[in-house]
């Protein structure tokens, strides 16, 4: 009973918020990792970003983790010193799929070209100077040994992306990265929490 107690009481307490609405999410494209389509937020996601506030400061952190990108950036920076001012850690693990060749394409496109091309393993399909979503969970898995690794019992506060997330929140759930495309997506400013 004590080890258990010991256990728990050592468990990670991680909050996971997906970024504000970005432009590329506004004009429907795979803004990914690319500079060109970095632009940051949209006028309704710096909306959304100064409403999460309010949801944020429900929790206490320890720490905060993010991906270098622009959007990722905006959302959170208004809000660090209402949270206390904790640390913040930039992680090249948290950042988006490369999506390669589909970036500035139409939202759904790799799907739709894996689709159209009879690719029977779209999960492992990497598209030209990109990364497949099985890289992108296996940077998850990874992210999560980081985290046990390094942190002890704290309240962690990550900020991140779309297919990054979507993965992440897989391998918490010990399920299938094969169920991916059938697992729910998180919509932009959505917070979730989990113990690790």
């Amino acid at each position: 009973m004590k080890k258990a107690m010991a256990e728990l009481k050592n468990r990670i307490k991680l909050y996971v918020v997906r970024h504000a609405e970005s432009v590329g999410n506004e004009l429907g494209i795979i803004d990914s990792v690319s500079e060109e389509f970095n632009k940051g937020l949209s006028v309704k996601g710096r909306k959304q970003a100064r409403g999460i506030g309010e949801i944020l400061r429900k929790n206490k952190y320890d720490l905060i983790i993010v991906s270098p990108l622009k959007r990722i950036i905006e959302t959170l920076e208004p809000h660090i010193k209402s949270l206390g001012n904790p640390q913040v850690i930039i992680s090249d693990l948290t950042i988006e799929r490369n999506a390669g060749e589909f970036i500035g394409k139409e939202s759904g496109a790799i799907k739709i070209y894996c689709e159209q091309n009879k690719i029977n393993d779209p999960i492992a399909f990497r598209p030209a100077n990109g990364e497949s979503i099985l890289a992108v969970y296996k940077r998850a898995r990874k992210f999560l040994k980081y985290l046990k690794t390094n942190f002890d019992g704290e309240n962690i506060l990550l900020c991140g992306h779309y297919v990054f997330l979507k993965c992440l929140e897989i391998a918490i759930n010990n399920k299938n990265i094969r169920d991916y495309y059938s697992f729910p997506n998180m919509k932009n400013c959505e917070l979730k929490e989990y113990e690790i």
